[in-house]
């Protein structure tokens, strides 16, 4: 999903959770009626775990308080919808909650210099009412998880991915189509 399709930043005075929905770049109707899309209903409390520690968009005290409390319930919850589509398409990503859980924690080790880049990659920053988010693109980390089934760290899936860092590759190994790590000729 293109980085367009998800928030932009809103510094003007508060609005509604429903207005914000509304506003995101990548509502629809469908995304409306259907927030989960295609994750399963066995993981998306594992989801909503994931994104209570690291909000894709912070949607105000209340909403905030309210779907932290249905979570820590050991309930899903679709009241943030924008919670709700990052975990979709991570999920037709090939991701689980705990894979974006770990490579949200290594973006947080690398968060601004991902911010400060030009070609608008990665990374959406969604801060508002002053408490910093962001959101990730799915279609820009795909490689990411390849690299980590493939055998990397992933510190080093993430550097190699954003730095193009050649030394993550003791060896000269590359991926081959596959995704097995093989020797370079």
């Amino acid at each position: 999903m293109p980085a367009d399709e998800y928030f932009i930043r809103h510094d003007g005075p508060r609005e509604t959770a429903q207005e914000a929905v509304e506003r995101s770049p990548g509502y629809t109707p469908e995304r409306r009626r259907n927030p989960w899309g295609e994750v399963p209903e066995p993981a998306r409390l594992d989801w909503c775990r994931a994104l209570l520690d690291f909000p894709t968009f912070f949607p105000g005290p209340l909403a905030m308080g309210f779907a932290a409390r249905t979570i820590r319930a050991d309930k899903a919850t679709a009241a943030v919808a924008q919670w709700a589509w990052q975990a979709d398409d991570f999920h037709r990503a090939g991701f689980t909650a705990d894979d974006w859980y770990l490579l949200r924690l290594c973006v947080d080790r690398r968060l601004e210099s991902l911010l400060a880049r030009e070609d608008g990659r990665f990374v959406i920053d969604t801060t508002r009412i002053g408490y910093r988010s962001i959101a990730l693109i799915a279609e820009d980390w795909a490689d990411w998880l390849t690299l980590r089934r493939a055998g990397l760290t992933p510190k080093r899936a993430l550097d190699l991915l954003v730095d193009g860092d050649r030394r993550s590759w003791p060896g000269g190994l590359v991926i081959d189509g596959d995704g097995k790590i093989v020797l370079s000729s």
